[in-house]
């Protein structure tokens, strides 16, 4: 190869990785956050934490029109949430889940009811295990090597996930949803199922309306499990936020469980408010559960105070 061909290949290459580095990019956002948590049935446990989360966000445009990104949460010391997506314009979006952070099928309608800050089921995780019941995805969801698939078409929002191999000794996981705005204005519309295989078949609907700074919503999910032995679940889910201002947001909601053969209902109630000062982010939720799991007398209640400051 001659010398002039040499110092042409180079500049090529020199060329195309000036592109492909000024196409993309990768940033780096996170916030110091403060939290107290009080909870009346762990007196002995410390009621302070500081947030320990760093976020890395990267994308960029493909020369067919096409673009990419990917997201990383470094999350104490570990990469517990990553993701890939390929976006294709009004072919939809097509994502995989290295772990925890899916965000299609079951996860885009699984909760619907506004909040102000958390979720009214969460007080029940400190008595009743880290299962969050009611769920659509309450049974079982493995995001890790999850495939999702979103799209818009005809005034419709669907969604599709999809795990070849979610656990060893597991069958595949498949989740659909689909979402209708076209109704009336503010009006949602939300339908969804998923069948993690050999462990339960579950569904969900929902009603959102929002109107001006109000937003309310009220869904119905169904977790049936194909063993006998494991007890099926019927939820009804409701909430309502209002905006005050621009700053300001407050809300309340019910979770309402019923476990099959189990003579007590989970309840889970919350309020919430979360206010905005500039890089200043103040929110606060009481949540309790009475008969967390169906189990008479296991009641919690939790006290949380969150401060967040960007920067």
């Amino acid at each position: 190869m001659n010398k002039v061909t040499k110092v042409g290949l180079t500049a090529l290459a020199t060329s195309l990785v000036a592109t492909a580095s000024y196409a993309g990019e990768l940033s780096v956002s996170g916030s110091a956050a403060l939290t107290y948590t009080g909870l009346d049935s762990r007196s002995d446990t410390n009621p302070w934490a500081m947030g320990d989360s760093v976020k890395f966000n990267g994308g960029g445009d493909l020369d067919n029109g096409m673009t990419v990104s990917v997201y990383y949460e470094l999350d104490g010391g570990t990469y517990d949430d990553y993701n890939l997506k390929l976006g294709m314009g009004d072919m939809g979006t097509l994502s995989f889940s290295g772990a925890s952070s899916s965000g299609s099928g079951v996860d885009s309608v699984k909760d619907i009811v506004p909040k102000a800050y958390t979720p009214v089921y969460e007080a029940a995780d400190e008595v009743g295990g880290a299962a969050d019941n009611g769920l659509l995805d309450t049974s079982v969801n493995n995001q890790t090597g999850q495939w999702g698939y979103d799209v818009t078409a005809a005034g419709f929002d669907l969604s599709v996930s999809y795990n070849p191999k979610p656990a060893a000794a597991a069958a595949a996981e498949t989740g659909y949803s689909v979402s209708y705005s076209g109704l009336m204005d503010g009006l949602t519309l939300v339908y969804g199922v998923f069948d993690d295989g050999d462990i339960a078949e579950n569904d969900t609907m929902g009603v959102k309306y929002t109107m001006g700074n109000m937003t309310a919503a009220i869904q119905a999910t169904n977790v049936d499990y194909e063993a006998t032995t494991s007890t099926d679940q019927d939820a009804t889910h409701m909430g309502i936020s209002l905006a005050i201002n621009d700053d300001l947001t407050v809300s309340a909601g019910r979770q309402e469980v019923e476990f099959d053969g189990v003579g007590e209902d989970e309840v889970n109630t919350g309020i919430q408010a979360s206010y905005t000062m500039g890089s200043i982010s103040l929110t606060a939720a009481i949540n309790s559960v009475e008969s967390a799991g169906g189990t008479a007398n296991k009641d919690a209640e939790a006290s949380i105070f969150v401060a967040s400051f960007a920067f």
